[in-house]
């Protein structure tokens, strides 16, 4: 009777284990990927804002926005913030860029835009015409300071996965 109880007991356990670890993966995304290794020009957070809410108080000075307006469709999410150089200029982060904008009361915006692939690594860049030299340093730094806000401010997960979270990002992205 004792060893029916035990072996209950513990496939209840390992099954509420098996059970946590998707749910802790989840809800801890941002944490483990600021804290994750990564190349230079990788910022494996980028990927996770499409599918992941980030609340605003992960990156004080900047709004995040979620676009969708639908409870049951995945979370797009934007990171944004306004005059920053000049008035009325913005950055705007989303899953597939980061983009400084100058609106001078032209029909198009000016803008300069680094483009990211899917795992979050630097794929490129675009430039309008007359943009000033300050826009690639001005977007890298807040680029930089925007991973930084969410690393500093996510809490620490209670049962720390890196390890997990790693070979899952290797492996999915």
């Amino acid at each position: 009777m004792k060893k029916v109880i035990i072996i209950i007991t513990s496939v209840v356990v390992g099954l509420f284990i098996l059970i946590r670890i998707p749910i802790n993966l989840e809800s801890n995304a941002y944490y483990y990927a600021t804290h994750m290794p990564h190349k230079s020009k990788q910022y494996p957070f980028v990927s996770l804002l499409n599918g992941h809410y980030l609340p605003n108080n992960y990156v004080p000075g900047y709004k995040a926005q979620n676009l969708n307006s639908s409870v049951r469709e995945q979370d797009i999410m934007w990171v944004s913030k306004r005059n920053l150089e000049r008035k009325g200029d913005l950055i705007r982060l989303t899953r597939y860029s980061i983009t400084y904008e100058l609106n001078e009361n032209d029909s198009w915006p000016k803008e300069y835009k680094i483009y990211f692939k899917e795992n979050g690594i630097y794929n490129g860049e675009n430039k309008s015409k007359n943009m000033p030299s300050y826009s690639e340093k001005l977007t890298l730094s807040n680029l930089n300071n925007i991973q930084n806000e969410i690393k500093q401010n996510t809490p620490k997960p209670k049962v720390n996965l890196q390890w997990i979270w790693n070979v899952w990002f290797k492996i999915h992205y």
